[in-house]
């Protein structure tokens, strides 16, 4: 079963060619938090002074292994999905041969590196050790397209430095027609509120691990925060809350049924 854990991050996201937002059908499926990256226990260690490093997004510890990662499974991988982007932790830690201050910088491992003064995802002194979440796009979200290293990749800009990245969940494409996946729209009217619930009829038993919508004008993108069974057994209830300051019109929540 797939745990379904609060969502901190808002469904849009900043692509290499574009913009994906929540009208687009992208829908969230957190997991319990989990270590993919850690390159001081890497085969390769910290990443070089203006180096770029690529890395998986899921697998198994062994797949994990050499990038110092650890267990962290793709939830929809039994259903065929890769993730188009991630929600992630990115944790700067110095390096024996750090030098100054730097910049972390993650972005899709087919893209080019992000040019100087751009597309920072942490910035860092020397001797510091900070993190950030952040969600990133990953190459195209489909693996056999991307570099062999994986579909995410990590820039360390002006310093050399170690980096820990920890998922908390990832972004799938509004795909129908597979087993075990079905999206579930409910339209909702709401006004001056942060949040609401609504039903979710997921058929022969599955149930909602995941979800976002949006608003049909003047509002703010929704995300969902949790789901729990309906007493009669017809459907999940699941909450959405607001990206931004209120809901001020109608729309439309999408959400994922899986086993």
């Amino acid at each position: 079963m797939k745990k379904l854990l609060p969502i901190t991050a808002a469904l849009t996201l900043l692509a290499g060619t574009g913009t994906a937002t929540a009208e687009d059908g992208l829908v969230y499926v957190p997991v319990e938090p989990c270590r993919i990256a850690d390159t001081r226990k890497s085969v390769q260690g910290e990443i070089v002074k203006n180096g770029a490093r690529q890395f998986l997004v899921a697998g198994s510890q062994s797949d994990l292994a050499d990038q110092g990662g650890q267990d962290c499974p793709n939830p929809l991988a039994d259903d065929g999905l890769e993730p188009v982007a991630v929600a992630a932790y990115y944790v700067a830690v110095p390096a024996p041969s750090s030098s100054g201050n730097g910049i972390l910088a993650a972005y899709p491992s087919d893209q080019p590196k992000p040019a100087p003064g751009t597309g920072a995802t942490l910035n860092f002194a020397q001797g510091e050790v900070i993190g950030n979440t952040s969600i990133t796009t990953l190459c195209n979200g489909n693996v056999k397209d991307c570099p062999n290293g994986g579909p995410l990749a990590i820039l360390m800009r002006d310093t050399a430095e170690h980096v820990v990245v920890d998922v908390q969940g990832y972004f799938f494409p509004p795909t129908t027609g597979i087993p075990g996946y079905q999206i579930v729209e409910a339209s909702r009217t709401v006004a001056e509120s942060r949040a609401f619930e609504v039903s979710v009829n997921c058929p022969n038993g599955k149930q909602a691990i995941g979800g976002g919508g949006f608003v049909t004008n003047d509002g703010d993108d929704w995300f969902m925060t949790g789901s729990a069974p309906l007493p009669d057994g017809s459907g999940w209830a699941a909450v959405f809350r607001s990206a931004g300051n209120f809901f001020r019109a109608t729309g439309t929540a999408r959400a994922i049924c899986a086993d």
